[in-house]
């Protein structure tokens, strides 16, 4: 048996069947690669490395009873940020299904990008983004049966095979009371629109090709809700949570009233809890606004139980 750094010991005898858990990315793409391996095998176990965009610890986040300091022997590894599709789930996917990075030709991206404009239609953003964000050799399959970012358009099975998965992920219970707590006090409901913004603003590139542009979309989508919608708010910097408030009003703009700046989230262990937290309330929401190529809002959406309405900005 291995210990992790909490003290705590895991079940890791070794033998074959345990499937570890190894991703180093964000905390969105941690837990799709943790929920992964749950669903590859009953003895899904987590590696939690602490690095310099991830400072807290596994048990700084959750109560489970899963990491472990090493990978045991004659354990697989699953440190890929995309769920896992297993042979069953193909039935589901026709080949060519997913939209997100999809090798389709820019000319029909094109095309279909202009068309999509004509309509006004926010929500079809992946499928025809002129030059869509490419992913690794080692995570992509060929095929494209892949199901991140694809929210609605996922098979119900697949949704119903993953949904108790994501349930299985038990938040220390100082953040979940905070959480409910405070979304008691503002009166979250089935009315509330929640808004994921990701500006990367840790990333210029990002920030210029991804975030500049979206936001015009977003104030659009929000503009044409009823004046009495509100938004429960999160991104990965205040101030543009702050430009958001100006525009609507602080009593429509709803945001978690952190200890930490959003866009020092990455800095501390608190500043991740909290970035939990907003994630915990944006799963509360029914009907979502996300960030292009956000795992964060993606997370959110199947901690919520895959059910929300997403609209892609």
């Amino acid at each position: 048996m291995t210990a992790s750094p909490s003290g705590r010991r895991a079940p890791v005898d070794a033998g074959a069947g345990i499937v570890v858990s190894a991703e180093n990315a964000g905390l969105g793409n941690r837990l799709k690669s943790w929920v992964s391996a749950m669903r590859l095998s009953p003895r899904a176990l987590v590696v939690w490395p602490v690095t310099p965009n991830m400072p807290a610890r596994f048990s700084d986040l959750f109560s489970n009873d899963c990491e472990v300091d090493g990978v045991p022997a004659a354990a697989s590894v699953y440190s890929a940020w995309r769920l896992a599709i297993l042979p069953e789930d193909e039935a589901h996917l026709p080949a060519g299904f997913a939209t997100a990075g999809a090798g389709a030709h820019p000319l029909i991206r094109a095309v279909g990008k202009a068309w999509w404009q004509l309509r006004g239609r926010p929500d079809d953003r992946y499928r025809y983004m002129l030059f869509p964000k490419t992913h690794s050799s080692r995570t992509t399959r060929a095929d494209a049966r892949h199901i991140d970012f694809e929210y609605g358009r996922i098979p119900q099975p697949i949704r119903d095979a993953y949904v108790p998965l994501f349930a299985r992920i038990a938040v220390r219970p100082e953040i979940v009371e905070r959480v409910d707590a405070w979304a008691s006090d503002v009166g979250i409901d089935d009315h509330t629109v929640g808004v994921q913004i990701r500006t990367w603003r840790d990333d210029s590139r990002r920030h210029a090709k991804y975030h500049r542009a979206a936001f015009g979309r977003l104030v659009g989508l929000m503009e044409r809700e009823p004046a009495e919608t509100r938004f429960l708010a999160v991104a990965d910097d205040d101030g543009v949570l702050a430009r958001l408030a100006e525009r609507f009003g602080g009593a429509r703009i709803l945001t978690f009233p952190r200890r930490t700046p959003r866009a020092e989230s990455w800095a501390s262990p608190a500043g991740v809890a909290e970035d939990l937290a907003d994630m915990l309330l944006l799963a509360r929401t029914r009907r979502m606004f996300a960030s292009y190529l956000s795992t964060f809002s993606e997370t959110a959406w199947w901690l919520g139980g895959a059910s929300a309405d997403v609209t892609v900005f």
